[in-house]
């Protein structure tokens, strides 16, 4: 079905546009070019944060004919992609993506951990060694050296002998660094503070020119300096909808208080994913990505809808409207890439790095029970039940990501099993409200799940840094404090789209189950490079014909 909504114009910087599409045509590959015998120019992989797959159904009417449309109509749709462990966060997704590993492997197991030896909780990408290159201080100390698996880029970058180069670009610093693995030549972030773009001494020492020229523009006081409203019209959003409500919105950003130095905002509108989209096509076309005879790799993640999911709500007609402006920054995209390298040298893949739940209001809607889990509640009674059951003490050190972490220190100066206290603090949470289930590090320890709720804990358990015991909830359940729902097990937080698009894929659909971690190994396949070393996941049989 062909709506108005694709004929409107894409709103375009004009000066990033002319500057970025100035001379790109020249060395224009033929479309009728065989492209059996050799590799893709450049991989693309675009990753939208915390979309669900049912976005790409709900919202598929209103959707334009060049972004997601022409992905699935051009491309190898698969509609059955699911994460296989249970603990849905971001820097886990990102990780679990490019690895080709479970959390059980790269060692990602949440956006932050508790590091047992500091007695803190510890950053996917804090990196207290580094510095900020082009940024605040505060937001530069990032690489990825949490990380305990090398990436798809890592093996793309070795197998050329370091010929072929690997850049990320996003929102959020989580998203670009971990994306890129260990050998990028540069992962790009948002630095709130200034509205620039900036990356830490890992990776360069410093700021390439055209970074500073781009920087120079201020586009992020450009975005700030618009009203946010429909872009499709108020009433072609679907009503009726007990979240968001029959309200239209309308947003003078250029009017909302904020600091002079917090930039922040621009990433909970759909125009920090444009001005994502500015930013890589401005490096692909200064640093001549895939112009080098060595296939180049490029990660984009749009980090914006994740944020205004938080902000707003999944289904909000603000969600819905970023989806269709994100819908003609794709097009845009696309048509970028297709006029530079045309389609058949330019391999093309998008995913997520999570899904989200239904919000509980939308749940209660539909008469499902639920509530909110309180964390600070739980290890409050827990606490109390363990002095009663082995004494006064500080038995608990934290709570983070679904995961209790006991006092090993004071446990063993007790000369208590640590099992025994694991297997008291399981007993007692799976009796609070809301809490489904619980499993110890013990028994992981002892045993191997191939299948079942114990074998998804189990492929986002890492015994280095994974708590004692781990929860799950029931569904419908939320936590306190955590957006969208990351701990109840339920086919929505995990389902995610994937799409390949471009050089050697043929258009299909696709509904046998895959996980988002076989897409490195089939990449690799692709490219005839070694799969990363820990790769769990499978190469899709489908892509490979």
């Amino acid at each position: 079905m062909v709506t108005g909504f694709d004929k409107l114009i894409v709103p375009r910087i004009v000066l990033v546009a002319v500057f970025l599409l100035a001379g790109t045509l020249a060395g224009k590959p033929a479309e009728s070019e065989s492209v059996t015998d050799r590799k893709p120019d450049l991989v693309v992989g675009i990753v939208v944060e915390k979309m669900r797959y049912d976005y790409l159904t709900r919202l598929w009417d209103k959707f334009g004919d060049n972004g997601f449309k022409r992905l699935v109509a051009e491309g190898s749709s698969f509609n059955n992609a699911r994460f296989d462990y249970l603990v849905n966060q971001s820097s886990a997704g990102y990780a679990t993506i490019f690895t080709g590993s479970n959390p059980s492997s790269h060692g990602v197991i949440a956006d932050s951990w508790y590091n047992r030896l500091g007695g803190n909780l510890q950053s996917s990408v804090y990196d207290g060694t580094v510095t900020a290159i082009g940024g605040s201080f505060q937001n530069g100390r990032r690489s990825p050296a949490a990380m305990l698996a090398a990436t798809v880029g890592d093996e793309l970058r070795m197998s050329s002998d370091f010929r072929s180069r690997v850049f990320t670009v996003s929102l959020n610093d989580a998203s670009a660094v971990l994306s890129g693995g260990f050998s990028a030549n540069a992962a790009w972030w948002f630095d709130p503070v200034h509205g620039d773009w900036m990356t830490s001494s890992y990776y360069i020492d410093s700021l390439p020119r055209w970074v500073r020229e781009f920087n120079s523009r201020s586009l992020a006081d450009v975005y700030l300096d618009r009203t946010w409203e429909p872009v499709a019209g108020h009433f072609s959003y679907f009503s009726k909808n007990p979240v968001a409500g029959d309200n239209p919105f309308k947003y003078n950003l250029k009017r909302i208080n904020r600091r002079s130095d917090d930039y922040s905002i621009i990433k909970a509108t759909p125009f920090g994913n444009t001005f994502t989209k500015d930013f890589a096509l401005s490096l692909i076309h200064n640093e001549r990505i895939g112009k080098n005879g060595h296939t180049d790799m490029l990660v984009i993640g749009f980090s914006a809808t994740a944020h205004i999911d938080d902000h707003y709500g999944t289904f909000s007609k603000e969600l819905q409207d970023a989806y269709l402006r994100l819908d003609q920054d794709i097009a845009h995209l696309l048509e970028f890439l297709n006029a530079t390298y045309g389609k058949s040298n330019v391999l093309v893949f998008l995913t997520s790095d999570q899904a989200v739940a239904y919000p509980a209001s939308y749940s209660n809607s539909a008469r499902i029970p639920g509530g909110t889990f309180s964390p600070a509640q739980a290890m409050s009674l827990l606490r109390s039940y363990l002095n009663i059951t082995f004494g006064p003490a500080e038995w608990v050190s934290a709570y983070n990501a679904g995961m209790l972490y006991l006092n090993h220190s004071q446990i063993e100066s007790r000369n208590i099993p640590i099992s025994d206290v694991q297997y008291a603090s399981s007993r007692f949470l799976n009796q609070v409200s809301g809490v489904a289930g619980s499993v110890t590090e013990d028994v992981f320890r002892r045993n191997f799940f191939s299948d079942g709720i114990p074998a998804k804990i189990q492929a986002g358990f890492h015994p280095r840094r994974s708590g004692d015991v781990m929860i799950y909830l029931q569904q419908g359940w939320h936590e306190r404090g955590i957006a969208g729902d990351r701990l109840t097990l339920t086919s929505y937080d995990q389902h995610v789209p994937l799409v390949f698009y471009g050089w050697n894929i043929e258009n299909g659909v696709f509904r046998r189950q895959v996980s988002p971690a076989d897409i490195a190994p089939t990449i690799s396949m692709m490219l005839d490079i070694p799969f990363p070393q820990f790769t769990t996941g499978k190469p899709i049989p489908e892509l490979l014909r």
